[in-house]
């Protein structure tokens, strides 16, 4: 598999879609979790790696002002061919790094970075560039792996979970709570907690 410096290279989209059992079930649930945890309306939000859409569409069929970023270009045709033809201004989805945002800074009242951080070389630029686009008072929302996620820690699992015919993600890192704060000084965290049966760590952080 081809990545472009830190894309993840799974369409989650299809998976959430055409996938096998265990992928439907997941990114379901990741889905509806997403789209429950705030409230975003009236808000400008940032999806920063939106993949092919799995998150972003959802959010605009909500009404929401959100525009998504991703690393990959690949994913971003995609992304941009399902807003065509749902009627969405193609300038929803952008191609852009996490760890250098496109956008003025305090833009967005709300940050969302699902499961991205751990995909990332170096997640205190992607933290602090996170940070700096969003507004004082404004949310960062974030999701990663922690130490015992077994699809992180066990290839094995990830391919048996999976229809991939790769399961190879670099980089993969899991975080713990500790080291998942540092990244953000910034900020207070407004919640913490353990979601996915357990597996990772979701925090909202409010900028200062």
């Amino acid at each position: 598999m081809n990545y472009i410096n830190d894309g993840f290279g799974y369409d989650l989209d299809k998976a959430l879609k055409k996938g096998n059992f265990f992928e439907k079930v997941f990114h379901h649930s990741r889905l509806n979790f997403w789209l429950k945890v705030c409230d975003y309306s009236n808000k400008k939000v940032l999806d920063v790696g939106c993949n092919t859409g799995i998150l972003l569409i959802p959010l605009l069929d909500k009404g929401i002002d959100v525009v998504g970023i991703d690393v990959s270009r690949e994913d971003i045709i995609k992304a941009k061919q399902k807003l065509k033809r749902l009627g969405y201004s193609t300038d929803k989805a952008l191609v852009a790094d996490a760890k250098k945002l496109p956008f003025k800074d305090n833009l967005f009242e709300i940050v969302l970075l699902s499961d991205v951080l751990e995909h990332v070389s170096n997640p205190k630029q992607a933290a602090d560039e996170a940070l700096r686009v969003t507004k004082k008072s404004g949310l960062i929302l974030v999701t990663v792996p922690n130490d015992w996620h077994p699809v992180v820690k066990f290839s094995w699992v990830r391919k048996l979970l999976s229809g991939r015919d790769t399961v190879n993600e670099f980089p993969d890192v899991p975080f713990n709570s500790q080291k998942l704060i540092k990244l953000f000084p910034k900020a207070k965290v407004v919640k913490k907690s353990l979601i996915g049966f357990g597996s990772e760590i979701f925090c909202t952080f409010k900028k200062i």
